[in-house]
């Protein structure tokens, strides 16, 4: 057992349960929130986060990861807040996106480490929040000042110990080159998750990933594109019959509020897209399909659990 950071303060990983690997309380564009404030409704977003943080606990989730990097967004005082008001124990995460953090272009890496550092050690801004995963991205393929936020990301990774959870473009398998950026920097790849990886109908690429030693993140379900909600369930269970359960993570990738599109426009074209998709619709797919209760408690508790229980710096 270990003691991780959540948004309400320190859990035993005992308590985790059901855990959601990959998704987001909120996420919207900080110019503009910057730029147009009155054009954000904080208690009115706060409500409809609580609400749907609710209906993911009444169906059975526990606690949920929120991996949005500070360059979307990420809001740790309204993401404390959403997790007091629903019960639901949150992740906060440190890190940034695949698009070029413009106040880093000009300063050393030793300032990319040191902000997540401070961000897990000694909390985020005045929230009393602090982080307990690192969050970075690549998409469609990387480059330079990638390859520092991820070498970046992969240090302050190792003097902290948090885990590593990543967003991919499985098309052109950058979850590899993220792979070899790590493997370079020394880091257990036990303790990272490549993300989207259900994007992905390569089941050659993923069983990389895994052989490599990291954990496939399954975490677009209830996204209709690239694959359908029956094409990642079938590659899950592909891939938990060649004896992979111990290192597949589910989640959506969903969000209780994204400003990407207008308002309602992603509840009327995606409804399968919400927090209780892989409760109330995939796993019954793949116990359907012969996935055993064992393997379906291995990828959504036991392996967060592994994962969050390796806290070591090293």
């Amino acid at each position: 057992m270990a003691t991780i950071q959540t948004a309400t303060g320190p859990l035993d990983t005992a308590e985790l349960g059901f855990t959601l690997m990959h998704e987001h309380v909120l996420v919207t564009d900080p110019a503009y929130r910057f730029q147009h404030p009155e054009r954000w409704d904080r208690e009115a977003q706060l409500e409809n986060a609580v609400r749907r943080l609710r209906e993911a606990r009444a169906a059975g989730v526990r606690t949920m990861v929120d991996l949005t990097p500070i360059d979307l967004g990420r809001d740790a005082a309204f993401i404390r807040d959403a997790a007091a008001g629903s019960g639901m124990q949150i992740v906060v995460p440190t890190g940034f996106y695949y698009q070029i953090p413009f106040h880093y272009v000009g300063r050393p890496s030793e300032q990319l480490v040191a902000a997540m550092v401070t961000d897990i050690r000694d909390g985020i801004g005045n929230t009393g929040v602090r982080a307990g995963v690192i969050k970075c991205a690549t998409e469609p393929a990387m480059h330079r000042m990638n390859e520092r936020v991820l070498r970046a990301s992969a240090r302050a990774h190792r003097e902290t110990g948090a885990p590593i959870c990543t967003h991919t473009f499985p098309e052109n398998r950058t979850g590899l080159e993220q792979i070899r950026v790590f493997k370079d920097e020394g880091v257990d790849l036990g303790r990272v998750v490549i993300g989207h990886s259900d994007d992905s109908n390569d089941i050659g690429y993923l069983e990389s990933i895994i052989g490599a030693g990291a954990y496939c993140g399954m975490d677009r379900f209830g996204i209709q594109r690239p694959r359908t909600t029956a094409e990642r369930a079938e590659m899950v269970v592909r891939l938990v019959e060649r004896g992979y359960a111990e290192r597949i993570t589910l989640s959506h990738d969903a969000s209780c509020y994204i400003d990407f599109f207008t308002e309602g426009v992603a509840e009327e074209r995606i409804p399968e897209w919400r927090f209780t998709h892989i409760i109330e619709d995939v796993i019954p797919m793949l116990r359907e399909r012969g996935v055993s209760e064992a393997a379906i408690q291995q990828m959504t508790v036991g392996n967060p659990r592994r994962i969050f229980e390796q806290t070591e710096p090293y």
